[in-house]
């Protein structure tokens, strides 16, 4: 540090300020410094810095998966942001397991992180006692419909599925069945069940029947939800699946045994991924913003980092789009 310092014309205090906290520091400094950095190839001291600040230029995210195309945009835009203040980031994967989210938690702990951003508001009490004590900001996504650990940034499960509710029962359906995951694994999907549940008694239709599957789940299990409906109640108008992984492969399978889509039985989806608008028919379903939350989260943590106590939740705004498969 003291040959960038000198071959930057700086002091030590202000490298140190360009490697851990290069907002402090002018546009030319930063420059000379940088340059100062790549001349003589000079790789900082993690382990140092750690041991001195009690803590990492590193920030935990926790997911349920890695291959879901919601979860990686809404972790590129968390990159995005924390990479403009020098920060990294570290993930983990807890297959909808909130013991594996813990044993993350834990592992992660020992890293000393600057915070964590976290899926959903339901952990297990350890972990949540781990956090707590540790002190370090919690941001908590992709749920508000409860009182966060810290703050989150997300949207409403519940409004969601009420939302599709409310739309199956003004389309005129009657009988109509939940496809997602099981709700001990998968609270998110359990809100929208809950909301749709709501939307349906509010409409003095008989509850939703429910298929529970067994998270992770692959594209498959559309088709296996689909059927389990099908066996379970025949004359079901109408099917709310919790994902759009689900429900393009249960519509695909519609089309492939002459089911007609949405005379005999209308599909909603949720997520609004790529190929939900390319079936035929379009899939109606509803869209949140990944993206947009992935960098509210980290925005939130910031602030949390930078000295506000406790900065406010942000609640996103989902939006149903309805097409032709309801």
């Amino acid at each position: 540090m003291s040959d960038v310092a000198n071959r930057a014309g700086v002091s030590s205090q202000t490298v140190s300020r360009v490697i851990g906290r290069p907002e402090m520091v002018t546009e030319e400094t930063r420059k000379r410094v940088n340059d100062a950095i790549r001349e003589l190839n000079y790789i900082p001291n993690e382990a140092a810095r750690n041991l001195a600040s009690n803590s990492s230029r590193v920030v935990a995210v926790v997911i349920p998966t890695l291959s879901s195309s919601a979860f990686a945009a809404q972790v590129k835009a968390t990159i995005d942001t924390l990479e403009m203040r020098g920060i990294s980031v570290i993930i983990g994967n807890s297959e909808y397991s909130v013991l594996r989210e813990e044993q993350i938690i834990q592992t992660l702990l020992e890293r000393r992180p600057m915070g964590f951003i976290l899926t959903g508001l339901h952990h297990t009490p350890r972990a949540m006692d781990l956090l707590r004590q540790s002190g370090v900001p919690v941001v908590e996504t992709w749920d508000t419909d409860t009182a966060p650990l810290d703050c989150a940034a997300g949207f409403s499960n519940i409004a969601a599925g009420h939302d599709v509710g409310s739309l199956l029962a003004a389309r005129g359906s009657r009988r109509i069945a939940f496809v997602g995951g099981a709700a001990h694994q998968d609270s998110r999907a359990n809100g929208r069940f809950i909301g749709l549940a709501k939307a349906l008694e509010e409409a003095d239709l008989p509850p939703p029947l429910r298929i529970e599957l067994v998270l992770p789940m692959s594209t498959q299990d559309g088709i296996g939800g689909l059927d389990q409906v099908l066996q379970r109640a025949p004359m079901t108008d109408a099917i709310f699946f919790s994902a759009d992984s689900l429900a393009l492969s249960a519509l695909l399978e519609c089309n492939r045994r002459g089911l007609r889509v949405p005379e005999q039985l209308a599909i909603c989806g949720f997520g609004d991924f790529d190929l939900a608008s390319l079936v035929t028919p379009a899939l109606t379903t509803v869209k949140i913003q990944p993206d947009v939350m992935g960098r509210t989260s980290a925005e939130l943590l910031l602030a949390r980092l930078d000295g506000d106590d406790k900065p406010a939740s942000v609640v996103l705004q989902h939006q149903l789009i309805r097409r032709g498969s309801a």
